[in-house]
């Protein structure tokens, strides 16, 4: 136990019992000493009054100075330890927004030793305060660093959870279920969608346009009506993107390596129930403006 540890000071915990007493004698000074500090249904006590003094009699009358030497020892080797898994940590972590993220190469690369110190120390970084996770708990999240563990997550003591995203393992609180959503946006128009923290615009543009790939789209002004929906995805969606293959947008988010957290709450633009757009990606092929598009509508989502 260290002399210091956070905000709790111990300032006699190096200084033996009998050390104190001949001070407090010498300085004429009365004490009271604890009944329960001799009270044998206390293991401290059991050890402190029966173990210890029975090993020293049977194997080392020095037993208390090496066991004194011994945690020395073994506090100054982790304090040298802690530093050198603080610094890879620094050269290997990043904090993102509210979540803490270290690449999975990384990890395997490095000694298991320092691993699972990097592990707590994340999970410090996320917001644990380390109460009840023991060492199984750490080798679980080690278990993520195995290949084909995308997806899966280990649950934390006090609410934090460590997720395997694709190439990356990321600590965070535990995540709330999501409300679904949708929001109607007129044409021109726009609406703010609290739930992602955008506005999205629409707005009638000429034919000479520039799409902005991800953030900005254009549309068949012709093919839509006076206004468009924007909700959550759904599983089952079915997109048909410029450029790419047809198929379930859940493939094209794996494909894209979105990860799970973050495709339930991703925006999709509908026509009634046909996929106009799905933000990050092209505009559907069925809404793509042609040469004979008479009206271009431009559908933008912008960060807040």
């Amino acid at each position: 136990m260290p002399p210091v540890s956070g905000t709790t000071i111990r300032p006699l915990i190096e200084t033996s019992r009998e050390e104190v007493e001949a001070y407090l004698r010498e300085q004429n000074q009365p004490w009271r000493t604890d009944d329960s500090n001799f009270d044998l249904e206390f293991a401290r006590n059991r050890l402190r009054h029966a173990a210890i003094p029975n090993l020293s009699s049977e194997f080392n009358p020095n037993l208390v100075k090496t066991l004194s030497r011994t945690i020395e020892i073994l506090e100054q080797e982790d304090a040298w330890m802690r530093t050198i898994a603080e610094d890879w940590l620094s050269k290997h972590g990043t904090k993102q927004q509210e979540d803490f993220v270290i690449a999975a190469a990384d990890l395997r690369a490095a000694p298991v030793a320092l691993v699972r110190r990097a592990l707590r120390d994340a999970l410090r970084q996320a917001g644990s305060e380390l109460r009840d996770v023991s060492f199984d708990r750490i080798e679980d999240v080690r278990t993520l660093l195995e290949d084909r563990k995308s997806g899966k997550i280990v649950e934390i003591p006090g609410g934090i959870e460590v997720a395997r995203e694709f190439n990356r393992l990321v600590f965070r609180r535990k995540l709330t279920v999501r409300a679904d959503y949708e929001y109607q946006l007129k044409i021109p128009g726009s609406i703010h969608i609290p739930e992602l923290g955008k506005v999205f615009r629409a707005e009638i543009v000429d034919s000479e346009w520039c799409e902005t790939p991800g953030h900005r789209v254009f549309v068949d002004g012709d093919s839509i009506g006076s206004c468009v929906k924007i909700r959550n995805w759904k599983p089952g969606d079915y997109y048909r993107p410029v450029g790419l293959p047809a198929g379930k947008l859940k493939k094209l988010f794996q494909r894209a390596r979105i990860p799970r957290s973050h495709r339930t709450s991703w925006p999709v633009v509908v026509a009634d129930s046909t996929i106009i757009w799905v933000a990050s990606f092209p505009v559907s092929r069925e809404f793509a403006p042609r040469g004979r598009s008479q009206k271009i509508v431009a559908i933008e989502a912008v960060q807040i």
